[in-house]
């Protein structure tokens, strides 16, 4: 579970490097902090006496991540349809949505995994 902590916040740094790089806007930004918080946690998750504590804040950041990036994902498929991105007029700020929903797509597969690493680590007791 460390591992794939720092992976995820890893690419969420990626992605928001490469939507500063393509977009120039500094909204595309927010990937990058939430990134650099749960990749620091994962790396706090090294150590065995804190690995309990970072993983849990990692997993409460990842879920306010995901309501923050609802909207996004509930515009997608409008925002896929049409044929420019940048240009999209059936979404308000096409760019945003589009990395809102990116986010989403990182963050979720890490939170199914940190559920079902809670369940098997409670079993396990």
């Amino acid at each position: 579970m460390v591992l794939f902590t720092k992976i995820t916040g890893l690419i969420l740094i990626l992605l928001g490097g490469l939507g500063y790089y393509l977009y120039e806007t500094f909204t595309v930004l927010i990937p990058i902090i939430l990134g650099s918080l749960i990749f620091t946690l994962g790396l706090v998750a090294d150590n065995v006496n804190r690995k309990r504590m970072a993983i849990h804040i990692a997993v409460m950041l990842t879920v306010v991540g995901l309501v923050v990036c609802w909207g996004g994902i509930k515009e997608l498929p409008l925002l896929l349809s049409c044929s420019e991105i940048l240009t999209c007029e059936g979404v308000n700020r096409p760019v945003a949505v589009l990395f809102r929903s990116m986010m989403f797509i990182v963050l979720f597969p890490y939170f199914i995994a940190s559920i079902r690493f809670f369940i098997k680590a409670r079993m396990s007791k």
